[in-house]
Formats: C-alpha cells, structure tokens, sequence
C-alpha cells in the first residue's frame, strides 16, 4: 500500500481513542481493553451508569477484577413499569448478575401518605411470602444459570429527599434479604456495610441521596471481592 494512502488509516486508528479519551466522559480505556467477566449490573442511579469515565459501580468492579463488568443500569429506573428495571436484563451466558432496585418506586408511590397504595407497590415489587416482579426477574437470571446479588440499600442522611420513606427502604431491604436466604445461588449485600451517614459521610454525594465518587468505588470494590472470595470457596 502507497504509505500516502496508508497515512489517514493511521491518523484515524490514533485520533479515534484520542477523541473518545477527551470528550466522551463514560469512556474508560482501561476497562474497554479487558477480557469480559461475564457479570452485568441492572437497576437504578445508585449504579452512577452516567458517572464520568471509570467511575461508576461496575467501572470500579471492572477495575478491580481486572475483567469487563457490562452496565445496563439506568438513572432513574423503577421496578414497576413497561421499562422498568426487569426490561434491562439481557439473557445470555451470565456467570453472575448484580441487581437493585425500589428506591424509585418507594419515592413515587410511598411519599404522599398513601399507605395503601405504599404497601400495593412494595408487594408488586416483593411480597412477604416472595412472589412479586423482582422475584421474577431473579428467577428468570437463575434460570439462564446465573448467580444473582441483589443490593440492600444503605442507610439514608438527615436531609435527604428520601428521608421521609425510611420505613419502606428498610421493608425492601428486608425482603430482598429474607428472599436471599432461602434460594440458592441468590446473595444479597447490605450496602450498609459499606457506608453509612455517620461513619463514611464522604461516601455520599451533596444530594445526599446518590454515593459519591468515592462511594461507588467502595461498593464496587465491595462487590467485587465478595465474587472473587465466593468463587474461591468454590474452587
């Protein structure tokens, strides 16, 4: 090949990763260039999908895996709905799938004092004898052979927005809880062991509702080693 030719193939080759490396902030050379873990995350904004370059939840698990975790997260998202949470679940040869969920709902449904309709939406989502739609996308994981960890919330700041549905967190995270232990292959994590209000403050954003830079590579580093450490008893 005349190397006038070849010259704008390698302009492009060099100028593309340059580009995406400079403007484009969910960009993370580090992790686009690693083997697939076979891991996706779905669920809601605590992920920090939008997060800029690695540092999201899944971009620190990336990182500390040292293997591509795919994020199909979305801000935002609620369980209940026609795209909820359960459409972000792509079916495939997943080793593990990592799951949250509910904060959403319980905002819409559970802060203007309608405790009926509060408690309808909690079961729609899991109910005490665990049927409900996260049970269901669960299940549905479990049946493509994947191993599930569904996150339990962490504790919720002094002047937060969601400070008024402390109650309903907490029957979500209870739930997702009592339904971990008693169906195999299912994990369910506290993000309270991770951060908390009074212990790790710096952990959360100034919305006090979302984890910051620093809180998402404490739960991502968490998450990760909690797969590794599993796998390793396993052996």
């Amino acid at each position: 090949m005349n190397k006038w030719y070849a010259l704008p193939i390698v302009l492009l080759i060099v100028a593309v990763p340059a580009y995406l490396f400079l403007f484009d902030e969910g960009y993370c050379p580090d992790i686009e260039e690693m083997t697939d873990a076979n891991i996706q995350v779905i669920g809601d904004s605590v992920f920090g999908s939008d997060a800029d370059g690695c540092a999201s939840i899944a971009g620190f698990m990336s990182l500390r895996l040292e293997l591509r975790v795919t994020d199909h997260a979305i801000p935002g998202a609620t369980v209940i709905g026609e795209d909820g949470i359960p459409s972000q679940y792509v079916s495939g040869d997943w080793e593990w799938t990592v799951i949250d969920g509910g904060g959403n709902d319980v905002m819409a449904y559970c802060s203007e004092g309608d405790d009926d309709e509060c408690d309808e939406k909690l079961d729609e989502i899991m109910t005490n004898d665990n049927k409900g739609l996260m049970p269901d996308l669960i299940n549905k994981a479990k049946g493509d052979g994947s191993k599930v960890i569904i996150l339990g919330y962490y504790g919720i700041p002094e002047g937060s927005e969601f400070e008024g549905v402390v109650l309903q967190v907490e029957i979500l995270n209870d739930r997702y809880n009592e339904f971990a232990e008693v169906n195999d292959d299912v994990y369910f994590i506290s993000l309270k062991d991770v951060m908390s209000p009074e212990e790790t403050p710096d952990y959360y954003s100034d919305d006090l509702v979302h984890p910051s830079e620093e809180g998402h590579q404490a739960i991502g580093n968490h998450i990760a080693d909690f797969i590794t450490n599993l796998s390793l008893i396993h052996i």
